[in-house]
């Protein structure tokens, strides 16, 4: 039975075969040999073939069957990977008594407002690249306007909590996409 973590083969309930699944596409993130696959509850070729890939890169049988060592092996590196990952962490750094960042305003989150555009403005080409001063000068306040330009917002060179949820999520979606 899954539900003590032992091993399960093809002919078990899906729930059993979706939680295989998942464990497999996500380590799949991680090791490139296992291919990645969907979800669905169904044993089929797919799922054997990243079965079998898993068995050949942690040197068990190959042979596509999940028996007990299969089992018990991948759930351990799942459970290794999760709790490794799990150290990185996000910062929320939005200011709670801060309404909005101004043209003058000089404190420590200006810095990484000017780090997350500099990094947008690298990769969109079409915004103004500021310099990392931890004051909002003029060059962030031009950033700061292009940027808001590119997503129909209108702004009056300040950042409210909206555009640096928008501006923050621009910017993981394209430094952590994977």
């Amino acid at each position: 039975m899954v539900n003590n973590r032992f091993y399960f083969s093809h002919r078990d309930d899906s729930a059993n075969i979706l939680e295989l699944q998942t464990y497999l596409r996500y380590l799949s993130r991680y090791y490139p040999a296992i291919p990645q696959i969907v979800p669905d509850g169904i044993f089929g070729p797919e799922t054997k073939a990243a079965v079998t890939a898993f068995q050949k890169q942690n040197g068990l049988s190959g042979n596509g069957d999940v028996d007990f060592e299969t089992w018990t092996r991948i759930v351990e590196l799942y459970d290794e990977t999760v709790r490794a990952e799990r150290h990185t962490k996000p910062v929320y750094v939005y200011p709670v008594d801060i309404p909005h960042f101004k043209p003058g305003d000089s404190f420590e989150e200006i810095y990484i407002l000017q780090i997350m555009l500099r990094r947008l403005a690298k990769i969109f080409g079409n915004i103004h690249l500021p310099k990392i001063t931890g004051v909002f000068d003029a060059d962030t306040k031009r950033a700061v306007e292009d940027f808001a330009r590119l997503y129909g917002k209108k702004t009056d060179g300040t950042v409210d909590r909206e555009l640096w949820n928008i501006i923050a999520d621009t910017y993981s979606a394209f430094t952590f996409n994977d």
